[in-house]
């Protein structure tokens, strides 16, 4: 295998991807081109039949534009009852939901406020409590005297000093 082929196999598929990027912008452009000018839009059909005449066949086909929807299309309902009865439902069970959501932030907020006031208290009358067994024989653990939980910092050295 050559050394270009895979370099020409990539720019034959990069230049094909361009070609049909580009032919899909100039469509689009032109379909949004006519919506502007308001011409009516229908989109040519596939399955339309060739003109047999050598003539008219090498002439391009003029693209028909008609719209599909009237410019202010109305919903027509399909049944008056049957909708006011959805609506009516859908209604009720977003309010059922707004109900639902109101009582859990009362519920949350009662939580936060028992929460608030939670506090732990020792019962030293009670049988069951321990203390914490302490003796006089035990470590320093001031930071009052000793260099505390860090090293202690370095010194300082100025260039030109001896020291």
């Amino acid at each position: 295998m050559k050394p270009t082929t895979i370099p020409l196999i990539c720019g034959l598929a990069l230049a094909a991807m361009t070609a049909a990027g580009f032919s899909h912008w100039w469509s689009v452009r032109q379909f949004v081109s006519a919506i502007q000018i308001g011409l009516p839009i229908s989109s040519p059909s596939r399955h339309a039949a060739q003109p047999t005449n050598p003539a008219v066949a090498n002439t391009p086909a003029p693209i028909l534009l008609t719209r599909q929807l009237p410019p202010n299309p109305s919903p027509i309902p399909p049944n008056e009852a049957a909708q006011k009865k959805f609506y009516e439902a859908l209604i009720a069970k977003m309010e059922s939901l707004q109900n639902q959501n109101r009582d859990l932030l009362d519920q949350v907020a009662e939580t936060n406020r028992d929460v608030m006031k939670l506090e732990f208290r020792v019962d030293t009358h009670s049988e069951s409590f321990r203390p914490m067994p302490v003796s006089e024989d035990r470590p320093d653990t001031s930071f009052d005297n000793g260099p505390g939980v860090l090293p202690p910092r370095a010194e300082r050295v100025f260039p030109g000093t001896n020291q």
